[in-house]
C-alpha cells in the first residue's frame, strides 16, 4: 500500500476544487463548508455513479459531482445497467406472481391457489432478497431520467 501512495491518498480534507483527488472530506473554497457528500468517488471497476454531474453550494460555487446522467453514460455502461435491470425482472416478476397468487387465494379464500402462491413464493424470495441492493440502481436510473428529460421539460 505505501509503494502504491494509497494510504496519503485520502489522508485528509480537501478543497472541493481539487476533487477528484482522494480525499476523506471536501470543503468548499469560497465558503468552507463541507461538501463531501455531493460528491461521488468511483470504487473499483463498478462505472461511473449515476447523479447530477454538477453541484451548487449554498454560497453559489460550482463543482464537478463525479456522477454522470443516464443520458451522459457511455453504450457500455448503459448495457451493463440494462443487464442488471433484466435480471432484476428474471427474478422478481416470478416472486411478485407468487406473491400475489398467495394474497389472492387468501382474499377468495382458495386453498389450492394459496398454497400454490406461498409455495412459489417461500421458493422464489431467497432471489428478490439476494437481488435487493440491485433496486438502488433501479431507482438511481429513474431519478436520472426523471432529472434529464421529466424535470426539464417540467421547468422550462
Amino acid at each position: 500500500m505505501q509503494l502504491l501512495g494509497l494510504n496519503e491518498a485520502a489522508s485528509g480534507s480537501l478543497p472541493a476544487s481539487r476533487f477528484p483527488e482522494r480525499a476523506t472530506a471536501y470543503f468548499c473554497d469560497k465558503c468552507g463548508e463541507d461538501i463531501t457528500e455531493n460528491f461521488y468517488v468511483r470504487r473499483g471497476h463498478g462505472g461511473t455513479p449515476l447523479g447530477p454531474a454538477t453541484f451548487n453550494c449554498d454560497c453559489g460555487e460550482r463543482y464537478l459531482s463525479g456522477a454522470r446522467e443516464w443520458d451522459d453514460q457511455l453504450p457500455g455502461e448503459r448495457r451493463r445497467s440494462l443487464r442488471t435491470l433484466g435480471i432484476i425482472a428474471l427474478f422478481a416478476v416470478p416472486f411478485a406472481v407468487s406473491l400475489s397468487a398467495a394474497v389472492l387465494g387468501i382474499r377468495e379464500q382458495n386453498k389450492a391457489l394459496t398454497i400454490a402462491g406461498a409455495v412459489m413464493t417461500v421458493i422464489t424470495a431467497p432471489f428478490a432478497v439476494v437481488l435487493a441492493p440491485c433496486f438502488v440502481e433501479v431507482r438511481d436510473i429513474a431519478a436520472s431520467i426523471y432529472r434529464t428529460r421529466i424535470a426539464k421539460r417540467v421547468s422550462g
